[in-house]
């Protein structure tokens, strides 16, 4: 791997990081994006073709030279490996407590619906999902319990770097499918055979507790303020709910989601 220096904030590559980082619109014109940390950088070196550089701060480096981190760069064969030093380290973290390493990598191509939903997968729904924390926190959920795929409509972007963050690697490994148009997105599902379940925080819908997950099934999780659009609980086959005791109005979204992906697993169990 070829080994550079940098030591300017204005290198060119140290620029070209922080656009990345910055901006939406050069993630997607790119198809890049950037990872920042020593675990989640360990994460994307299980995918070696996505990872086009690795960025390395002098005391990272110092502290790390003989660990396993340093034993998989060295069998990279197409992973440009550049060295910073600790001030443009610093400049470069989007944390409070910079760890020194860092990741260029290709954003994976979608894989296609045909390939991605089948009649007896268990699916989650983000529709109008804004919040990139609670985009990460459910990918994290649903890798952890093993949901089929995440599927997104409306909602914030995958590869913003809170989000990649917040879900600590998980976003590497869980399929993701992006449709912008949820009503098509729920005809798909509807193609596929799979029942649509709408998540609402209402006293008239099916608790969660009777629903039967056991056929194909997607639920779809709303905005973190307006939930559901009335349109798309209307075109889904049951409005659901979480029972709820106490005197709050609605769970947040990212635990909605958990309690939601655990009770679809159960039956996959």
């Amino acid at each position: 791997m070829q080994k550079n220096l940098i030591t300017s904030k204005e290198n060119p590559v140290v620029k070209y990081y922080k656009k990345l980082r910055d901006h939406k619109k050069a993630r997607r014109t790119e198809q890049l994006f950037v990872i920042e940390g020593l675990r989640i950088v360990e994460d994307a070196l299980q995918y070696p073709d996505l990872v086009q550089k690795i960025l390395i701060t002098e005391t990272f480096r110092m502290h790390y030279e003989n660990s396993r981190i340093f034993q998989k760069l060295d069998l990279l064969q197409e992973t440009e490996l550049l060295y910073l030093s600790d001030t443009v380290g610093n400049a470069l973290s989007d944390t409070e407590h910079a760890q020194g390493i860092f990741a260029i990598c290709r954003i994976p191509q979608q894989k296609s619906v045909s390939e991605l939903l089948r009649s007896d997968g268990k699916y989650l729904v983000l529709c109008n999902l804004q919040d990139p924390g609670n985009m990460g926190m459910i990918l994290r959920t649903c890798d952890a319990l093993g949901i089929d795929a995440v599927l997104t409509t409306g909602s914030c972007e995958l590869y913003n770097p809170k989000t990649i963050r917040s879900a600590m690697g998980s976003a590497l490994r869980v399929a993701v499918l992006d449709e912008p148009d949820a009503e098509k997105l729920l005809r798909i599902l509807q193609k596929q055979q799979i029942t649509n379940y709408a998540s609402v925080p209402a006293k008239n819908a099916v608790p969660l507790t009777e629903c039967n997950f056991s056929n194909g099934c997607a639920v779809w999780i709303g905005n973190e303020g307006n939930g559901l659009p009335e349109n798309i609980i209307a075109l889904c086959d049951t409005a659901i709910t979480i029972p709820m005791c106490g005197g709050a109005e609605s769970f947040n979204a990212a635990m909605a989601a958990g309690i939601f992906a655990w009770e679809i697993m159960k039956t996959k169990q």
